[in-house]
């Protein structure tokens, strides 16, 4: 079996790290290595990555200042060196089969590659909830500029991508699973699996879903889109100066950079490079993007 490590960063994650833990090491992917790096906890979730560690050898455990979550992720990156790399959230639990399955995928590609699942939402009792994720998605670049469908404890990326993102670590990236998809989007390939393999612990520090009825929705949707604005001109920006050569992916992200003046705006309302997933996300992000709350 090649080797697969699994990043995971914590933070104030002492009330389900111990379930995620155990569930990493039910993996039936058994050359597994586990690189913990902490951002800065307060609470008890230190003792228990120290705990883990003297405990099992393929643990390696990394007390840290806090940097923030994306750059914490790419910290855990620059210390990977195996054949495969998952990206993996403190608060989860993965189903036994979660690394074999993404693997098998992964081998059958050639170049950098990028693999990401559906998942199953649960409470925080992870019992499964009415409201569940799409399960047909279509990843490419015209996506990634705008939309992340990476969800990133779903992740998990080959040694050619890992290689490459190391190599080109942002400054403004809003988030390390958005920034990867980016890259293997524009590098190699990004397999979007439709089954789930993970359970994903929805809770009070992370709620997904939108309010009531129609109306709810879209003033939820926007809301989500406005809370990234000013972060996607960043994240834009950066990549534009660290990933060059495809022309055309090159002309798309200096079109949507251009639309922070009101020609480039309206240039950008009939095109139809970049997409979001659904009519409605799609509907509200031109609308933003016409009254400048985008970028």
């Amino acid at each position: 079996m090649e080797k697969v490590q699994v990043l995971l960063s914590t933070y104030q994650g002492e009330q389900f790290l111990e379930e995620q833990m155990e569930s990493l090491l039910g993996q039936t992917w058994k050359n597994l290595e586990i690189l913990v790096r902490d951002d800065g906890s307060k609470d008890n979730t230190q003792k228990i990555l120290e705990h883990y560690s003297e405990k099992y050898d393929n643990i390696r455990y990394y007390p840290g200042k806090n940097v923030g979550v994306a750059k914490s992720f790419f910290e855990l990156l620059k210390k990977s060196d195996a054949e495969f790399v998952a990206f993996c959230d403190q608060d989860d639990v993965w189903l036994e089969n979660k690394i074999e399955a993404a693997v098998d995928r992964l081998k059958k590609e050639k170049g950098p590659a990028l693999y990401c699942s559906n998942k199953i939402l649960v409470d925080r009792n992870l019992c499964p909830m009415k409201k569940q994720n799409q399960t047909q998605l279509r990843p490419g670049f015209g996506n990634a500029v705008v939309e992340c469908i990476c969800t990133g404890c779903t992740a998990v990326l080959n040694r050619e991508l890992a290689d490459i993102l190391s190599a080109r670590l942002p400054e403004h990236a809003i988030l390390h699973d958005w920034w990867t998809y980016l890259a293997a989007s524009y590098v190699g390939s990004v397999i979007f699996d439709s089954h789930a393999y993970i359970l994903y612990r929805q809770h009070e520090q992370n709620v997904v879903g939108a309010k009531g009825g129609f109306w709810g929705a879209v003033q939820s949707k926007a809301a989500y889109l406005r809370k990234n604005h000013g972060k996607l001109k960043g994240q834009l920006t950066d990549f534009s100066r660290l990933y060059q050569g495809d022309k055309k992916k090159d002309a798309l992200v200096q079109k949507i950079l251009a639309a922070e003046k009101l020609p480039g705006r309206i240039r950008l309302l009939g095109n139809r490079e970049m997409f979001r997933q659904s009519v409605l996300d799609e509907v509200i992000m031109r609308i933003l993007f016409l009254i400048n709350r985008m970028l």
